[in-house]
């Protein structure tokens, strides 16, 4: 059994935050943007146990346990921006010092959650951040 402390460890060892920008004609400024965390392990028992002390801190996650065909092992997704936040919170004072790339996640999710994703600004704000833009 883990408890919040070892599922910390975990997300920071092999979560991968991903921010995803592709173009989308039926959204208003043309883009939509996913963000969420993935954490891909050979056990579906562990992802699953993961997810459980997860729920207990009432961040709602997904084990899926095939990811694809081309690699059929499980992966477990915290997505939802109510989600990352909280996943933001507990892991705040872990990255404050390194992880830059969590450091560019939680930017970009608090961008998102203020809504400002959704102008210019915000948008070129989150390609910055991504590194597609200067």
């Amino acid at each position: 059994m883990f408890n919040l402390d070892m599922v910390k460890g975990v997300l920071l060892a092999i979560g991968r935050p991903e921010l995803t920008i592709y173009r989308n004609e039926k959204k208003n400024i043309g883009y939509e943007i996913r963000i969420r965390v993935n954490v891909r392990a050979d056990s579906e028992r562990f992802l699953e146990e993961i997810s459980r002390v997860l729920l207990l801190n009432d961040i709602k996650s997904k084990v899926k346990y095939s990811e694809s065909k081309i690699r059929p092992k499980p992966i477990l997704w915290i997505s939802g921006i109510r989600n990352i936040l909280a996943i933001s919170a507990i892991l705040k004072e872990e990255v404050a010092s390194s992880k830059a790339d969590w450091k560019m996640f939680f930017e970009a999710a608090d961008i998102i959650w203020h809504d400002k994703h959704n102008s210019q600004e915000g948008l070129d704000r989150l390609l910055q951040l991504k590194g597609e833009i200067l």
